[in-house]
């Protein structure tokens, strides 16, 4: 499981990072991206889309544990 949230981490930062130099080489200023993924991660919807999916994640992992240990 850490090693696929490490994967997911490299990745987005990845993606991040290309995404920044795209907008540099288009002339446009970076502190745009930024700007906008801090809009993005501050937004109350995107905070209700992230809790009800941690919620959901929880709730299968409880699920699956109990099939797999029968409790």
């Amino acid at each position: 499981m850490r090693k696929n949230l490490l994967i997911l981490g490299v990745i987005a930062v990845a993606a991040y990072l290309v995404g920044v130099e795209s907008a540099k080489s288009r002339g446009r200023n970076y502190e745009d991206l930024r700007h906008q993924l801090e809009r993005l991660w501050t937004s109350p919807d995107a905070k209700r889309s992230r809790r009800r999916l941690a919620k959901r994640a929880r709730k299968s992992i409880e699920q699956t544990r109990k099939a797999l240990l029968g409790k």
